[in-house]
């Protein structure tokens, strides 16, 4: 969306005031009357929310036209849209988020704090080590923090061809409704507390519990509990339990929030022990610590969730039936356990966030892009394959047993961006031989060029429709890449494109227009028989149709976390052959089998020495194996 229309949309809105027309006096208003941040701020926090939008849309061409840029006003901007309602101007929010996030500095002190602020709220819906990185390494360079923010969200951009990012714009409602219930204190990136960041990572539970811990006066009794070691011992803490579906799964992830010892700040806690007061562990009544009677009946209250809970509650249950109370031997080894457990569902994997969007149905998109030399021009070549969802066969009107493709038409478009990650262009890729599933590209490669996102489309047809109202849908799909320096072809040194896996085409499909001779694919079953495609550029002084020799090494590493730049590479060689190649390039292809390889993330490497000189080049590609 350009400027004028954001200006036009907001100076037509009804009770938009417009900015002074002068700077009041005195030196700190001064101050305030030069940034146009704290101007656009003092307007909201004024009640004129539409103003201030009006009057950091208009400041955003100026602080444009002087190679500056804020992400205060970029974060407050989309802020103050989803705090306010104003759902029209999602699209403005999004693109001067953006447009705050491009990372021309140098900032100011208040404008580092800003991104590191930002970088908190974001990567906070990230593994831990990611998030731990990116803020160790924003504080040294918050430039490049920033541009981090920014390929995030773009990377999770639902509709990656509109100019809304509809998963920004939830992540900002999620943490204003975050601020607006969870703040029994600020200990969060978002200002709330913990139970703001499982909001904002996961949005409403499927079930809430919630209360205060205790022991009533029937179960007092029962225990023969005095009314003065129920005061010392029993001090209620608040807790609450947040339930989550886990996907595809018939179970569930638990969440327990409460009083540490029962008195202290209310956070996300491991389990009920983090609950109990110290002194309930070593004090004992009828020859049983407190501590077991508070677990007892405290579990009553927790196991209306069921789960882990109503089976702890069953065991004690079973424990403290008998006619006499239980040795404590047993009750320690039962109290050990449950600790144990809690300490175990703890490390257990969690999704790094989730939201509806996620979820919605999705293209299969299999994309490709490789950097490659045409003669001495670098190139960047792009190839895609796609399908939509398959859907159960409808027979006679009801759901047959099996699934069909449903009838559809596809579209691929590759979005380019430099590298402070700003849209530079966007194209539409080539059908390959009349199959629009299958389709290529090739873009000339200048060194501005950042990240690009390969994105597929799919209008899926209703046959069963009445005719003009055929279509059911445009499912999106999407692959991003960052994008190294161009490749160059040296006088001495030779030069390799990056690697291109896939898949043998079948005999019965044409691929004829394909510049390479696979089926482009980055997820595999173990049978499947992997191709891996490469290019060696020689030298420039080495004659054409000479052959050089060249040691290859294909090596497959494991992922067992995420993948963090500068991040060594090491892996087990799967492949290590000496081949010939022919000036100026050669084109080379392996067969990779799979099938002695653990499913997961994997990273395939490539590592390439030219006998003659020694010199050495490294590419690397990610892939993923299925398990049978």
């Amino acid at each position: 969306m350009n400027t004028h229309g954001v200006l036009l949309l907001l100076a037509m809105a009804p009770g938009v005031a417009q900015p002074p027309a002068g700077p009041p006096s005195g030196p700190p208003a001064q101050e305030a009357a030069n940034d146009p941040w704290q101007r656009g701020r003092a307007l909201i926090d004024a009640g004129d929310v539409e103003g201030g939008l009006l009057l950091w849309t208009d400041a955003r061409d100026s602080l444009t036209a002087a190679g500056a840029h804020d992400p205060r006003i970029g974060t407050q901007f989309i802020e103050a849209v989803a705090e306010h309602g104003l759902g029209r101007l999602t699209e403005a929010a999004t693109e001067m988020f953006y447009w705050g996030m491009s990372a021309q500095g140098p900032f100011g002190e208040e404008i580092r704090d800003e991104i590191l602020a930002e970088g908190r709220r974001t990567f906070a819906l990230t593994d831990s080590e990611v998030a731990d990185y990116w803020i160790g390494a924003g504080r040294e360079n918050p430039e490049a923090l920033a541009l981090a923010i920014k390929m995030f969200w773009i990377e999770r951009d639902p509709t990656p061809t509109t100019p809304v990012n509809e998963r920004l714009v939830e992540h900002w409602q999620r943490i204003l409704h975050a601020r607006r219930n969870y703040v029994y204190n600020h200990s969060s990136p978002y200002r709330t507390d913990d139970r703001g960041i499982y909001y904002v990572k996961y949005g409403t539970p499927d079930r809430i519990i919630k209360g205060h811990l205790g022991i009533n006066s029937a179960e007092r009794r029962s225990a023969g509990i005095s009314d003065e070691d129920w005061a010392r011992f029993d001090r209620q803490p608040q807790y609450e339990i947040w339930r989550y579906a886990k996907p595809d799964e018939r179970d569930f992830y638990y969440y327990l929030f409460g009083n540490v010892e029962g008195v202290g700040r209310f956070q996300l806690v491991e389990g009920l022990h983090r609950l109990l007061p110290s002194n309930a562990r070593v004090y004992k009544h009828n020859d049983v610590r407190f501590q077991y009677y508070l677990e007892r009946f405290y579990y009553v209250d927790l196991a209306r969730i069921g789960g882990p809970y109503g089976l702890r509650l069953a065991e004690l249950e079973r424990l403290w039936g008998g006619s006499r109370a239980p040795s404590e031997g047993f009750l320690e080894a039962a109290s050990q356990q449950f600790i144990e457990d809690d300490r175990w569902l703890a490390r257990e994997p969690r999704p790094p966030a989730a939201s509806e969007m996620d979820d919605a149905p999705r293209s299969a998109l299999s994309a490709q892009a490789a950097r490659v030399l045409a003669g001495d021009e670098p190139r960047i070549l792009l190839l895609a394959v796609s399908s939509p969802i398959w859907r159960p066969r409808i027979e006679k009107g009801a759901l047959g047993d099996s699934l069909v493709l449903a009838p559809f038409v596809a579209r691929h478009t590759v979005v380019v961006r430099d590298r402070g990650m700003n849209e530079m262009a966007r194209a539409g890729m080539v059908p390959v031989d009349g199959q629009d599933d299958i389709s290529t590209v090739v873009l000339r490669h200048p060194d501005a060029i950042g990240h690009l996102s390969v994105t597929a489309e799919h209008r899926v047809e209703d046959e069963g429709a009445d005719e003009g109202d055929a279509d059911i849908g445009v499912l999106p799909g999407q692959r991003h890449y960052v994008v190294g320096s161009p490749l160059r072809r040296g006088e001495t040194e030779f030069e390799v494109s990056d690697l291109i896996v896939g898949l043998a085409p079948r005999p019965e499909l044409s691929l004829d227009g394909v510049p390479v001779p696979l089926l482009p694919a980055t997820r595999f079953w173990r049978n499947d028989l992997m191709r891996v495609y490469f290019e060696i550029y020689q030298p420039s002084a080495v004659p054409e149709g000479e052959t050089g020799e060249f040691d290859v090494r294909i090596s497959i590493q494991r992922l067992t976390g995420p993948v963090l730049p500068d991040q060594p590479i090491e892996g087990r060689a799967v492949i290590t052959v000496t081949l010939e190649s022919t000036a100026p390039e050669g084109e080379h292809f392996f067969g990779l089998d799979l099938r002695n390889e653990r499913p997961g993330n994997l990273r395939l490497v490539l590592e390439i020495v030219d006998k003659a000189t020694g010199a050495t080049r490294t590419r690397v590609t990610p892939i993923h194996l299925l398990a049978n």
